[in-house]
């Protein structure tokens, strides 16, 4: 399966937030759509980095920071370090890449477009709905109801 697949499933929705956002701004966005990842976007709306509960924890809580006072954009992950899938990676790329590189969300692109954002427990998801799909064959093919 691949990513494309996985959000054709999903759905493609990109939630993002302003850079100059207060980081309470972007807690409260995560918060109520029960999410834990963002893209940001400057005032022209260009991805400019993505901001994750990891980013407000270590960035802002553990520094004490005010999260009144603190802009998305000071805690952020800047564009130019973002891991990036793409529509055509298959699910162990994406798998292996999300443990490699020890991240829950993978913003997902088509050229220089962003098309979605597939996450460890969409990943999950799948592979149990596979695995489901594979039993069920096996135990129609031992039992005899097999349809071939």
């Amino acid at each position: 399966m691949k990513a494309k697949d996985i959000l054709l499933s999903k759905g493609n929705s990109v939630l993002s937030i302003q850079e100059d956002a207060s980081v309470q701004q972007a807690v409260s966005e995560l918060s109520s759509r029960k999410i834990g990842f963002l893209i940001v976007r400057n005032a022209s709306g260009e991805v400019t980095g993505v901001v994750s509960e990891r980013d407000v924890i270590n960035k802002c809580v553990n520094q004490k920071s005010d999260p009144e006072k603190t802009l998305v954009k000071d805690i952020m992950t800047p564009k130019e370090k973002i891991v990036l899938g793409f529509e055509e990676d298959d699910i162990e790329s994406i798998m292996n890449t999300m443990t490699e590189k020890k991240i829950r969300h993978l913003p997902i692109f088509s050229g220089d477009q962003i098309t979605g954002i597939i996450s460890i427990g969409d990943v999950i998801k799948v592979l149990l709905e596979s695995k489901d799909k594979e039993i069920q064959a096996l135990s129609a093919y031992v039992s005899g109801n097999y349809p071939g």
